[in-house]
């Protein structure tokens, strides 16, 4: 399977001839935030897109995998677009005063849910004189 590329103009056609990797919102979108870099996609069984970010001569630069999550949800793809440029921005030479603002961002932690059902009781329990004299505690 081939790569799609972007940013030279090459068109792909997914391996299942369905629908074009950019004609999909989100790679479009990917394209447009990262346009100083070659961004090339190939997809994964599982829906996944694998995104690769190139520079000079075809020199990878970054590779990560766009969820079917952030693919559909615009919230989680502009979460995914800070991570990256954050990570571009540690990883390749000084940062810059504009870069400050993506390690302003606040990053939501996971967390449970709240069940509806009510919670169940602990059972407590008190030794009785048997288990206390075996322990060696006065009954």
């Amino acid at each position: 399977m081939q790569p799609a590329m972007y940013g030279k103009d090459l068109p792909f056609i997914a391996e299942d001839d369905t629908m074009p990797i950019e004609r999909l919102p989100a790679a479009q979108y990917l394209c447009q935030q990262f346009a100083d870099f070659e961004v090339s996609f190939t997809t994964r069984p599982d829906g996944n897109l694998i995104m690769t970010l190139s520079k000079d001569a075809g020199e990878q630069t970054a590779c990560r995998v766009v969820r079917l999550e952030e693919q559909r949800n615009e919230e989680l793809l502009c979460s995914l677009v800070n991570r990256i440029r954050r990570d571009l921005a540690t990883e390749y030479g000084p940062l810059q005063e504009r870069d400050a603002d993506h390690f302003k961002d606040q990053m939501p932690l996971q967390n449970f849910y709240e069940n509806t059902e009510p919670l169940r009781q602990r059972r407590i329990v008190k030794a009785g004189a048997r288990l206390r004299s075996m322990a060696n505690i006065g009954a």
